[in-house]
């Protein structure tokens, strides 16, 4: 029956909801010129909204079109009945909505909806206006996706939360061959895509950062990562270029004071532990805003978070590197709505960074720890984060690489 109460709703066409009882006219946030892709880049508006007046009739309408005459949507003494005390609106009618902002605006006139996916959030009861916002979470010449939020326009109360990918009509692009893995489509030059690397000026950082050249884009974990107003401008300075890739080297230093004698353990632990992990979060929330198919969140892991003869005197630095590999595992499945991946590369000791402090015996064990008799030294380690954002494949995403070279614990 379509009923809006919480739950999801997952629905696939290719047509365009038939809408005709809107009762105000649409108000756009941002007007922007609208094309259809053309061998360039795709040009579109990155958000916009319009209201809705939905009252009692527009309802009566809705399920004579649909055919949902459920009681809850068409019989008032049913509905008092109900802890809703009055008729409902069909879920369904969102949907609509949804595919107005696809068809009408967002990306407008060449749109194909390919997938459309609501959360009904609370119960819709007319009377009552609708605001529809819509933001492009991601875009490329082949297609894109849509967040959008239906709310109250009057109180912002939240009622549906819904999220649609598109591609183009008559746009002559043939489907892969099925199976095929490969890297998506860009119509973006090379240089307008950027790997964004947290702890740059650390060993790792700038190893990868000579490694990758000008693409390169130094991030702040401090300021750039943890503020809004660092965000807004790291954002600006980006500026139209795509995240092709995000690298979180940077932690907190490694630590030396057992748990039970630190003074503020709290404090140590947001500091050590909750902090950077928070980054990573936030670092795969700018990939998601300004990053394209096939995106890749790196995040760099530790032997240290195993148990070993380091006898855990890092003790808050172990713990926080011990949970990058289920952070891993959530986050890509987080990005997989976004094709979008997230994996973590895990290593011994490097030769450099913050072992470079490191006294000539604890050097000494580390090395005859490795069947290699030596540590891997920072450009090699750098090449092997190239080397896993080179390979295209989605179904590395949620993959934890052990590249310590068989390091003994």
């Amino acid at each position: 029956m379509g009923f809006p109460g919480h739950g999801n709703l997952h629905c696939r066409h290719r047509g365009r909801a038939r809408n005709g009882i809107e009762r105000r006219a649409a108000r756009p946030l941002h007007v922007l010129p609208i094309r259809r892709p053309s061998g360039g880049r795709t040009q579109t508006m990155k958000e916009y909204a319009f209201e809705v007046s939905v009252d009692e009739d527009a309802l009566d309408a809705f399920a004579d079109l649909s055919g949902d005459h459920n009681p809850l949507h068409t019989n008032a003494a049913y509905a008092a009945g109900t802890p809703y005390r009055r008729r409902v609106l069909h879920g369904a009618y969102a949907a609509g909505l949804v595919s107005r902002m696809a068809g009408m605006h967002l990306p407008g006139e060449a749109c194909l909806l390919h997938d459309m996916r609501l959360k009904f959030v609370s119960p819709m009861v007319p009377p009552l206006t609708l605001r529809v916002e819509g933001r492009v979470d991601r875009q490329s010449g082949d297609g894109g996706q849509v967040s959008v939020v239906i709310t109250g326009a009057a109180d912002g109360r939240r009622y549906v939360e819904a999220r649609y990918a598109f591609g183009y009509h008559g746009a002559g692009r043939a489907a892969p061959a099925s199976g095929s893995e490969t890297r998506p489509a860009n119509t973006e030059d090379a240089t307008s895509q950027v790997v964004l690397i947290s702890g740059a000026s650390g060993g790792l950082g700038t190893a990868l950062s000579n490694r990758l050249g000008a693409v390169a884009v130094p991030v702040s974990r401090a300021d750039e990562v943890h503020t809004a107003s660092g965000r807004a401008r790291l954002l600006e300075r980006l500026g139209d270029a795509s995240v092709r890739a995000v690298v979180h080297c940077g932690w907190p230093a490694q630590d030396n004071c057992g748990l039970l004698a630190l003074p503020d353990p709290a404090a140590a632990l947001e500091t050590g532990l909750v902090e950077p992990l928070s980054q990573g979060i936030s670092l795969a929330s700018i990939m998601v805003e300004r990053g394209g198919p096939g995106a890749t969140l790196v995040l760099i892991g530790s032997t240290a978070a195993s148990r070993g003869r380091h006898f855990w005197r890092a003790p808050l630095y172990s713990m926080g590197k011990a949970v990058v590999p289920t952070l891993t595992e959530v986050l890509a499945m987080e990005l997989s709505a976004q094709d979008m991946r997230c994996l973590s590369v895990r290593f011994d000791a490097l030769d450099g960074g913050m072992n470079a402090q490191q006294s000539a015996a604890a050097r000494v064990a580390n090395m005859d720890r490795s069947p290699w008799g030596r540590l891997m030294s920072l450009d090699e380690a750098a090449d092997s984060v190239n080397w896993v954002l080179d390979n295209p494949s989605r179904f590395m995403s949620g993959a934890t690489f052990d590249l310590s070279g068989g390091a003994a614990p």
